[in-house]
């Protein structure tokens, strides 16, 4: 099988091992390709580094709706000047990790600021006709409302890390060109909703990820989560939808290529 692991954080802490021994691990589980999402301007130049010095790596660029409260209003406006210029340099397939998180942040003035950091961002990956990775927790009906009245969608489509939405949201979200990317919470024990959004995402959409090391997959729920665990993420959605772990590995291939324009 070939895999392609759509989101997955290779430049943060995976209990001490090295980014050497993750992929040689990955790539023996058969993860050929890899996107690793910067998340911050403190973090671009490393996760750059990474995707440039392995190969199969690929770097997406963006700031991270969780990351916004811990810039300043300069530091944001000369993290948006530069992730332009490294847009423009094509050094990224998408712009991401970026997004609404209404969780963590529950205040009116920080959820402002979320939404206006990811219109710009929106509106590079407009400029740039890049997918935004799009993190959306606790926020659908907002991140619902900003997506189907921003122009990106109509140069662009975008990836729905981690989804966490339900199967009817799925429905409209593919027809506003977003694929939908599950990762290890559709393997959770007692997971409802996310395994129903799986099953209802039709196969031209759909992306798989481990988002490793965060959300190991059941039952591996301790430690640092891998990139060579796709595989059982791969496994638990061929069984909701009722086929092979090769064919969900073919069908999610072919798409990660096509989501970030790697044909």
């Amino acid at each position: 099988m070939k895999l392609f692991d759509t989101h997955c954080h290779l430049d943060a802490d995976f209990d001490g091992r090295s980014v050497q021994d993750l992929l040689k691990r990955a790539l023996d589980a058969g993860v050929e390709k890899i996107v690793l999402p910067g998340v911050a301007p403190a973090n671009w130049d490393e996760c750059l580094e990474i995707a440039q010095t392995h190969p199969g790596v690929f770097v997406a660029l963006g700031i991270h709706p969780q990351c916004v409260r811990e810039l300043t209003a300069l530091e944001v406006d000369a993290g948006l000047r530069r992730l332009d210029e490294l847009l423009h340099e094509n050094k990224a397939v998408a712009v991401g990790e970026v997004g609404i998180d209404h969780r963590w942040d529950l205040d009116a003035e920080a959820r402002q600021r979320q939404d206006q950091v990811f219109l710009a961002q929106l509106d590079l990956a407009q400029a740039h006709r890049l997918p935004p990775i799009i993190h959306c927790l606790d926020a659908h009906g907002r991140f619902a409302e900003i997506w189907k009245n921003h122009p990106c969608q109509e140069a662009t489509h975008g990836i729905m890390h981690s989804y966490s939405g339900s199967a009817e949201l799925v429905r409209v979200y593919t027809k506003q060109n977003l694929f939908i990317s599950f990762s290890g919470g559709v393997t959770w024990a007692g997971a409802k909703r996310v395994p129903r959004a799986c099953q209802a995402t039709p196969d031209e959409w759909l992306l798989i990820e481990t988002d490793a090391p965060y959300q190991p997959p059941h039952p591996l729920e301790a430690g640092a989560n891998r990139p060579d665990q796709l595989v059982r993420v791969a496994d638990v959605v061929a069984q909701l939808r009722e086929t092979t772990a090769e064919n969900i590995a073919r069908i999610t291939f072919a798409n990660g290529l096509r989501a970030f324009g790697l044909e």
